[in-house]
């Protein structure tokens, strides 16, 4: 019992260690810089998906979510982005989901 608190105890620490040098790093002028570049293409991912989303009719959730899993790939690999660029894409054009049901007609 003693270890599996230990053990928990330690990943607590070395996870809040990770996340304050993850922040630190953002925040950095270097970080400030990859988060501007991750932008810049998310706006490009965006424009090359937005012909593809106005042709889908009914587009829920986990409908969109898919389909901007299997672009997202396609697109990572046409423009040669390392896995880390796809995922932070990928995460991006995740959290508009909600954006862009809101304002779908």
């Amino acid at each position: 019992m003693k270890n599996n608190k230990l053990s928990l105890l330690e990943g607590a620490v070395i996870g809040t260690a990770l996340g304050v040098a993850a922040g630190l790093f953002l925040s950095s002028k270097k970080g400030k810089q990859l988060k501007n570049d991750i932008e810049q293409k998310a706006i490009k991912f965006y424009a090359h998906i937005a012909p593809k989303l106005k042709k889908m009719k009914k587009l829920g959730e986990k409908e969109y979510f898919a389909f901007v899993e299997k672009a997202a790939e396609g697109y990572g690999k046409a423009k040669k982005l390392s896995v880390a660029e796809t995922k932070e894409l990928l995460k991006e054009a995740k959290k508009t989901w909600k954006h862009l049901k809101k304002h779908a007609t």
